[in-house]
């Protein structure tokens, strides 16, 4: 398993457009940063989740770190 660095409760989302081999691992930190905003405790099948969709492509991990934002914030429209 790897370990993520702690990062900031704050701060704005902002897409990242990464390609090539670095793209799961930059995926992986925006995917932690953006459980750990909303709250979220992970567990080993979070973690496992989190390394699947890190895989896939900048857009749909981007719809799946908006969807984990605002459910993780009850004023998000």
């Amino acid at each position: 398993m790897d370990l993520t660095p702690p990062l900031p409760r704050s701060g704005p989302t902002r897409s990242c457009t990464v390609g090539g081999p670095a793209a799961p691992q930059v995926h992986r930190v925006l995917l932690y940063y953006a459980l750990e905003a909303a709250g979220r405790s992970l567990e080993a099948d979070d973690v496992q989740a989190v390394f699947a969709v890190a895989e896939l492509d900048d857009t749909t991990v981007q719809a799946v770190i908006t969807w984990i934002t605002t459910a993780g914030n009850p004023f998000a429209r």
